[in-house]
Order: C-alpha cells, then structure tokens, then sequence
C-alpha cells in the first residue's frame, strides 16, 4: 500500500491543441476522429523530406495578448490556462498568489525565441529562449507568486512536472499547483526529427502493421492539483500514482528491452497502492515508430499479465502528432475525461494492427467503457521514461 500522507486531487484541466482549443473541443475532436495535422505553414518547409505536423493555425482565446507576450511557447501556456480557469471557475485561483504553484515540462523550451534572436532579434528574443521563461511568464500571468519551476525530460516531461507538482503540494511548499506541459513545432526541432527520418511521409499509425514514423505536434496541457482534502467536491479525478525510470539504452532510441518503461510502470502501480488487475484503460505514448510500438506493448503485457490483452489502449499521437513536452499531460487528461464520460477514443491512423503488438487498442470507433483506474506511460529520448496511475472521479 502507498505511504503517502495525501491524496491529490486533479480539480480541473485546459488544454490548446490542434484538434480544440478547449478541453470540451478537444475531447469531442478525439471521440470524433478529427485529424490535425496539415502542412505546416508558420515557417519555411520546402528544404524538409516531411512538412506536415500537429500545427496551431490560430490562437482563439480571448486573450489580451499584450499582456502576455509575443513568444508562441509561452501563448500556448497561457491558452491552457485560460481554459483550466474557465473549467475550474476560479480566477486566479482562490489561494494565496504566494501559495501557488506553477510547474511545467517542455523538451524544448523557448528555443524558436533563440532562432529569432539569432537571425537578427533583440538580446530581449534570447532571454526569452532560456527553459523557464515561459514557465515564469505564466506565473505572472495567473499572479502565481510560489514555486515557479521547469523541468525536461525529453517526452515524458509532462508527466515528471506533475509529479513534482504532486510531491510539493505533499510537502506543504504550496496550496495549489498548475502542472502539466507544452511544446511548440518550429524549424530547429522539424529540422532534427527530418535529420533521424523519424518522421513519416504517411499518416501517422500507431500501432499498425504499416506504421513508418511519427509526426511533430504542438499543444500545451495543464492541470490543476490540490491536496484531496482541500480540493472540494469539484473535480476531475486523483493522481494515484506516478514513477519514472531512466534506462540510458541510447540518445534517441527506446531499451529495445523496454526495461525503463517497465520498472516506471511498475513502480507507479506500488506509490498508487494497486495492482495490475485494478487498471481498466492504458493511455499509452504510441509514436508509431517502427521501434517504440512493439517494445510499449511488451512492456504493457509483462505488467498487466494475464489481462493484457482485454485493457483498452489508446493513443493520440494519430490526431494530434507527437506534442513532446505536452504530450504526457494531454494523455493523463485523456484517462479523466474517458473516465468521465465513459468512453474511450479509438486510435486514429490504426487499421491493420501489427501482431507484434499484442494488445487490445481501441480502433475503428470510439468504445463505452468507463475506466475508473487509467494508467497512461511515456517514453522520451535518453532513456526517460514515466507512467501515471489517475482515478477518474
């Protein structure tokens, strides 16, 4: 049984993305098969193998923008935000601004401010690429006066920022926290997946026996943590658990042991007190790389056992592209909202599944079935790797 002194509650979510740019959006995109990706427009792409991706063509929310900042990595933050206060009806936030939080992950930071800045921009541009300015212009853009905090760890990031935010909330370092993640398509990461042919000429399939490669998304996901006892009656759902494990196997490709995702896995189901038997729905990382499909589905099955191949799975990756720091969050408010509405989105882009890849992922159309205890894993470069364990309300 876990040791921990609090449950924390996830009391709301927000999300921007290119299929919505509200959960209720995005929720019904994924139910619907809506598909975001497109050409990419915001910068050139003719030099490129792939110029498609999960791009944003507009920010919709009703934003006073010249209060915020003209950097994109930071706009997506506050779009997710503006949309977790509207669900959460709180604005600010009914804490103390010196009692709230604000902890994001992202694998690339504001690195587009950094191209700007050196293509001729202002020295203003390059404060603007470092890590944690779009984490700490958020916080000011909430009132946040607590902990303002960014962390990377490749594609898991979102998952790792949550739980920090969990563990501080614990420890008494804050009333609230505002966790989850982002990442914004720009040439310098378009430029770095085309030079690994990591990306696909195809649409993306995760899962599938004709997958070839992923596409690169962008979006931002946060979510609102309070300690169980001071959340209210209002919310979405508990953070159970959560655990990460580093394997080191290679700078970009998975443990083909799956050794990493493995242990996270695992180690995830003991901090949330419960056993395999208890998961009824897999909100998995599914690039829908050659590598990383067949190598999440065996680690699934060696965890889940026996019942492995009667859990429902799920990736977003199909609809979306890989949105890399957002990429964990998006897929723990996922696991919420199937909770919530009892079902569970079909994989878009899967039709022929790969028998290497021995586990029941939802396709065709989406399944009604209501996950009360989800578990949703990730898998970033170097040998980062997360799983959550979250109980819908």
């Amino acid at each position: 049984m876990s040791t921990k002194p609090e449950r924390i509650a996830i009391v709301a979510a927000g999300v921007v993305t290119p299929i919505g740019q509200d959960l209720d959006t995005f929720w019904s995109g994924l139910l619907t098969g809506a598909d975001g990706i497109s050409a990419v427009e915001r910068f050139p792409v003719g030099d490129l193998r792939v110029g498609r991706g999960g791009e944003i063509k507009k920010l919709t929310r009703a934003v006073d923008w010249r209060r915020v900042s003209d950097c994109r990595a930071t706009r997506l933050l506050v779009s997710a935000a503006d949309d977790l206060c509207v669900q959460a009806g709180e604005r600010p936030l009914d804490v103390e601004p010196a009692r709230l939080a604000v902890v994001v992950g992202t694998a690339l930071g504001g690195v587009e401010e950094g191209e700007r800045a050196l293509c001729g921009g202002s020295a203003r541009r390059l404060r603007a690429a470092l890590y944690d300015a779009p984490a700490h212009r958020l916080a000011r853009w909430l009132g946040a006066r607590g902990p303002a905090v960014t962390v990377s760890t490749a594609c898991a990031s979102g998952a790792t920022a949550l739980t920090i935010g969990a563990e501080m909330l614990r420890r008494g370092e804050a009333d609230a926290v505002v966790a989850g993640g982002y990442d914004i398509l720009c040439r310098f990461v378009m430029r770095g997946f085309d030079g690994l042919r990591a990306l696909t000429r195809e649409r993306v399939r995760p899962f599938d026996r004709r997958r070839s490669g992923l596409l690169l998304g962008e979006a931002a996901g946060l979510l609102l943590l309070r300690r169980e006892r001071e959340a209210g009656a209002r919310r979405l759902g508990t953070l159970l658990g959560s655990a990460s494990a580093s394997d080191g196997a290679h700078i970009a490709a998975p443990d083909p042991d799956g050794r990493g995702i493995e242990r996270a896995m695992r180690r995830a189901l003991v901090d949330a007190g419960v056993g395999p038997d208890a998961i009824d729905f897999v909100s998995a990382h599914g690039t829908a790389t050659p590598l990383n499909d067949p190598i999440e589905a065996a680690a699934l099955r060696r965890v889940l056992g026996p019942r492995a191949g009667a859990v429902p799975v799920n990736s977003i990756k199909g609809a979306l592209g890989h949105t890399m720091g957002a990429a964990a969050a998006l897929e723990a408010i996922v696991c919420l909202l199937a909770g919530r509405d009892g079902q569970v989105p079909a994989t878009l882009g899967l039709e022929e599944r790969d028998p290497a890849c021995e586990i029941d992922c939802v396709q065709g159309s989406p399944r009604a079935v209501r996950p009360r205890v989800s578990l949703s894993t990730s898998l970033g470069f170097g040998g980062c790797n997360a799983a959550l364990v979250i109980e819908s309300a």
